[in-house]
């Protein structure tokens, strides 16, 4: 939506109105043919001016969803707090996660890692991996299978 869009509206509904107008100053001498002329155009303008107007609405809906998405995504980056290597939801007290940096960095979006108990997380959406202190990379192994065992 811009200027343009509701300059043309407001345009619209001027001549409509101007054209009501003139019809009704008009004297009873106008023939029939100018009358149902002027009243062709007085329901043309109307119709642009309902169709620009609805344009408009349509346009400000739009509008309005895309600023909540971003008063959501603006709250939610207020809760959320950053623990390197990823991000926990809510204060230190009652904190929520971990969740993958990646995916909130990149797509806004908190997916859960998934723990082994032992400071290794990985994120089942992007395939992330990610380690923190707790972590003892000698106490694991990997198989051919794909699993961790302890020795």
């Amino acid at each position: 939506m811009d200027i343009a869009s509701i300059s043309s509206a407001l345009g619209s509904i001027k001549t409509a109105t101007e054209i009501a107008k003139l019809i009704k100053n008009s004297d009873l001498s106008l023939q029939d043919a100018e009358l149902k002329l002027k009243l062709a155009d007085l329901v043309s303008s109307l119709a642009d001016a309902k169709m620009e107007i609805a344009e408009i609405q349509t346009e400000l809906i739009k509008k309005q969803e895309e600023i909540s998405e971003l008063e959501s995504r603006l709250k939610l980056k207020e809760q959320v707090n950053w623990e390197e290597p990823y991000y926990w939801l809510g204060a230190a007290s009652n904190k929520n996660g971990p969740y993958c940096q990646k995916c909130f960095d990149g797509d806004h979006k908190l997916i859960r890692l998934q723990g082994n108990g032992e400071g290794y997380w990985e994120c089942k959406v992007c395939k992330s991996t990610y380690t923190d202190s707790s972590y003892d990379s000698g106490a694991f192994i990997q198989m051919s299978s794909g699993r961790w065992d302890d020795y």
